[in-house]
């Protein structure tokens, strides 16, 4: 009997150590945990444009980069761009201050503001292109393109023989984006530059812009084995070349390039690839009639 109890109180001992040690702390760990979630989603979801602009004026060091980049995101939605003065005065402000902050403010402060596409910031944008560093041009120059302005054409057209491999990439997508005609013959130089993604989308821009000197080009992107030619290149990034390949050469109306893409629309593996070119089909076949 006395060793029952022994056992007894010992088994309640062992029982309340573990409870104590083990169950308890993992309570108090999940609650802590739950708090912090609820409390994250919650001033997160309370934050507008005015928070993050704010942020980024005054906030710390990393608090300003990962607000520019909120920001940007925020503004990705056309249903959440302020449309009135305060805005684009405090967006201005935001962004002449990030001159000499961390790039990524200034970078994403760029996109941001392409991204509404409010055409009062080409001109703040083209004032700082020529001086901006190396690091910074690129996303002033992709937000350039994404506000797609004719102004923008007379100070990008210089860049497409930069020394740096991205900005000349960047100024052929911006160009490409804004879609004037005057700017052909420039990109047709740029398909026999010396890198291959800058050639790939100089062909997608001049099939933006109705012209198929790209076509080869877009041909050998349609296909998945070429592309695996290039070992730096992943399959995420194949697979976005192709379906933006895919969305370009449909322009064309090339009978070749229609052909490769009802095959894709009926033997390829890859869903997305597949969605994307039936996609494309139906629209062209609805634009045509």
């Amino acid at each position: 009997m006395g060793n029952r109890t022994g056992k007894k109180t010992e088994t309640s001992t062992t029982r309340v150590m573990i409870n104590s040690f083990v169950i308890i702390p993992l309570l108090v760990a999940i609650s802590v945990v739950f708090i912090i979630s609820l409390v994250k989603i919650l001033t997160t979801s309370e934050k507008d444009v005015y928070d993050y602009l704010n942020d980024i004026k005054v906030g710390g060091a990393s608090k300003r980069w990962q607000s520019a980049f909120e920001l940007s995101k925020i503004l990705d939605n056309s249903n959440l761009i302020p449309r009135n003065d305060r805005f684009y005065q405090e967006m201005i402000n935001a962004f002449k201050q990030s001159e000499h902050d961390d790039n990524r403010v200034r970078q994403y402060m760029a996109l941001a503001m392409g991204r509404t596409g409010d055409n009062r910031f080409i001109d703040p944008l083209l004032s700082e292109l020529e001086d901006e560093t190396t690091e910074n041009k690129p996303s002033i120059i992709y937000a350039l393109g994404l506000l797609k302005s004719s102004k923008a054409v007379e100070y990008l057209l210089p860049l497409l023989t930069h020394e740096e491999e991205n900005i000349r990439l960047q100024t052929v997508i911006a160009l490409g984006n804004i879609a004037d005609s005057s700017v052909i013959e420039s990109i047709k130089n740029i398909l026999n530059d010396r890198q291959p993604n800058i050639r790939w989308d100089a062909a997608i821009s001049l099939a933006k812009l109705g012209d198929s000197h790209g076509r080869e080009i877009l041909l050998d992107l349609l296909d998945e084995d070429y592309l695996t030619e290039f070992p730096d290149v992943d399959s995420r990034e194949r697979d976005q070349a192709r379906i933006i390949a895919i969305q370009a050469g449909i322009l064309l109306n090339d009978p070749v390039i229609n052909r490769k893409i009802k095959e894709l629309a009926e033997y390829e593996a890859n869903i997305n690839i597949r969605k994307t070119a039936l996609t494309v089909l139906k629209e062209n076949t609805n634009s045509s009639n």
